[in-house]
């Protein structure tokens, strides 16, 4: 008999994307900046994206963001922005096994499952259909 008593789970090994090369936080806002023609909101209707996306980019505190792959060459043209010395590093990526154990923990539900809070809302779980 097994005991359903405790928590079972596999250890399934999740892939992250990360930048392959570090983004020159500093220089990027610069350039940014320095080639800025437009409002943040005039920006997001022309790309057709959330004025909020938009503002992190041009942010220097803590809650700055990179352009995503996505925008970035859109971005680009709509500043008028020459240079190519953001693109490998905005645009690519490579994939690794994460390092976060917890994130590559499927659980069965038919065992006791941990308990879910709002810092464990990503919690995956093996479902026994039929």
């Amino acid at each position: 008999m097994i005991n359903k008593a405790k928590v079972m789970y596999f250890v399934v090994p999740q892939p992250v994307k990360v930048r392959k090369y570090k983004v020159d936080k500093n220089s990027l806002i610069e350039c940014l900046k320095s080639h800025k023609r437009y409002s943040n909101k005039e920006i997001a209707l022309i790309m057709n994206l959330p004025v909020t996306k938009v503002e992190h980019w041009f942010r220097t505190d803590q809650f700055w963001a990179v352009p995503d792959e996505d925008s970035w060459f859109e971005l680009k043209a709509l500043l008028q922005i020459t240079t190519t010395d953001f693109d490998s590093c905005i645009t690519e990526f490579e994939y690794r096994n994460g390092v976060y154990d917890k994130s590559e923990r499927i659980y069965l539900t038919d065992f006791i499952a941990p308990c879910l809070t709002t810092e464990s809302a990503t919690e995956k779980f093996l479902v026994r259909k039929g």
